[in-house]
């Protein structure tokens, strides 16, 4: 039987077409065995159906037990999508994280489309006003991962009141052969501030993106 580590591209792809499950990313460890399973799926079945599909399959087709320790399913409404994305092209926000290390943060956002996970990092000065634009610029990343987008770069990126609400609002310069161009995108606050910001950039490229 082949080694996990051959394995693992097969597994993805078995498990991302589960349904309800949207994408799927399985981290191994030095002995190639699966340590963590990370999936990102719609509403449609619970959490626990979710992670027992998983395991279902992944004894039938190759033999091999995963702990449900390991995995981590995030749901997400269909509602999420950004607005004029059209479902084979749904792009999807996956993850937020990041950290500070003595004088700089770290931030990666991970969206998701087409059963793929996609990465975006950026860097930036560990200071509060920073903040939108570091995860900002995170997501143009993830983007410029999925697709070509071009020369892109994060002009703004803030949360601001607006109504007595508070609103990501994203301005991204896109140079083309044309020349350049300003677009903009915004998300309500929904509790967490990084994802609005996220979402504001996606707001901002959603032509391309649907394109």
């Amino acid at each position: 039987m082949p080694t996990t580590l051959r394995l693992l591209p097969e597994l993805e792809a078995t498990l991302s077409r589960l349904p309800g499950v949207q994408a799927v990313r399985v981290v191994t460890g030095p002995d190639a065995r699966p340590t963590e399973v990370h999936v990102l799926a719609s509403r449609d079945k619970t959490a626990k159906q979710i992670v027992r599909d998983i395991q279902s399959a992944s004894m039938a087709q190759f033999d091999m037990e995963i702990d449900h320790r390991i995995v981590s399913v995030v749901q997400f409404d269909e509602a999420d999508a950004p607005a004029g994305i059209a479902a084979p092209n749904r792009v999807l926000i996956a993850t937020i994280t990041a950290q500070t290390t003595g004088l700089e943060s770290v931030a990666t956002v991970t969206l998701a489309a087409g059963g793929t996970l996609y990465d975006g990092t950026a860097t930036a000065p560990a200071t509060a006003s920073s903040r939108p634009r570091l995860i900002a610029r995170a997501t143009l990343n993830a983007v410029a991962s999925l697709m070509p987008v071009g020369a892109c770069d994060i002009e703004y990126a803030q949360i601001a009141q607006v109504g007595g609400r508070e609103v990501a609002v994203s301005i991204v310069q896109v140079v083309t052969a044309d020349g350049e161009q300003i677009v903009t995108g915004s998300a309500l606050v929904r509790g967490d501030e990084a994802d609005a910001v996220a979402r504001s950039v996606l707001d901002a490229l959603n032509r391309r993106l649907a394109g």
